[in-house]
């Protein structure tokens, strides 16, 4: 078995498996992994524009935009204020709505979208040079490099890649000195993560890492960041989105309750947002 990307640890604890994948924990600082990982045609069928059913943006694309706005307010806020000609990169940027938050607080904005849907919706928004279809490692910008960004953010973007120690490395040198990188993933430690256990509803084939507080700290202070702060991540949330999140993503029992609750619950009730804690963090790392 590969050794541990945190710890460096070959110690790994089965846990479960699902959908013919294993999912195990590693015994010296606790990080969960699917050993071995997805092949590159299984993580194909996943990802796509069809991916992004889940959101509903082919329903209520204004709903979803809202929401996902939002949300991303919420991570921004934990940062310093942009300053003028502060240039952000959003990684796993989908179509673009952390970016436009980002433009409204003053950054310069740049997208990296691996699926070439996100991509070009990213390209029509604020113009072919401000995006990237690919892997961070290949990632090139006609007026942005190696040190240039003063904020870096990985939202739902870290527990995907195949190699998260390569990644953060490299984040590390796209930042100018001083900067911040944020990261929102599952809380392998969370108290949803506790209740449901193999049941916890991060649990999916394309999610190849789970972290908790403390392997992910030693993680990004290992390749370089000076300090690091955790929060929980609150997700600006309808209980229509939950519901439809719910059928695209079933469980065995959260689907009947989410079902039960759109059915008796007003319509403006459901369409009203509000915060959410579902299990994840934030964190916000300083060079």
């Amino acid at each position: 078995m590969i050794a541990c990307e945190v710890c460096a640890s070959s110690q790994f604890r089965p846990m479960f498996d699902k959908a013919e994948h294993h999912f195990v924990r590693c015994d010296g600082c606790g990080l969960e992994r699917i050993s071995p990982q997805p092949s590159d045609d299984t993580l194909a069928k996943i990802y796509g524009a069809h991916y992004y059913d889940a959101w509903g943006l082919h329903d209520n694309e204004a709903t979803v935009a809202n929401l996902k706005r939002g949300t991303f307010k919420f991570v921004l806020g934990k940062l310093p204020a942009a300053q003028p000609g502060d240039k952000l990169l959003d990684c796993g940027a989908a179509t673009g709505f952390l970016l436009e938050v980002a433009r409204d607080l003053g950054y310069q904005p740049y997208g990296l979208e691996l699926s070439e849907f996100g991509a070009q919706a990213i390209a029509t928004k604020f113009g072919p040079d401000r995006v990237f279809c690919g892997e961070l490692a290949d990632a090139r910008f006609a007026d942005a490099g190696a040190g240039d960004f003063a904020v870096i953010t990985m939202c739902d973007y870290i527990e995907h890649v195949r190699d998260p120690r390569r990644t953060l490395e490299l984040a590390r040198k796209l930042l100018r000195p001083g900067g911040v990188l944020a990261i929102t993933t599952p809380d392998a430690g969370s108290p949803s993560r506790r209740v449901l256990r193999t049941g916890w509803t991060h649990y999916k084939v394309e999610h190849l890492f789970y972290f908790n507080q403390q392997n992910l700290r030693r993680l990004l202070t290992d390749v370089g960041f000076a300090s690091v702060d955790f929060h929980t991540l609150w997700k600006s949330l309808t209980l229509d989105y939950i519901g439809h999140q719910f059928e695209v993503y079933p469980h065995p029992a959260l689907t009947k309750v989410a079902r039960a609750v759109t059915r008796v619950a007003p319509a403006a009730v459901r369409a009203f947002p509000l915060p959410f804690s579902t299990g994840e963090l934030l964190a916000v790392a300083r060079l």
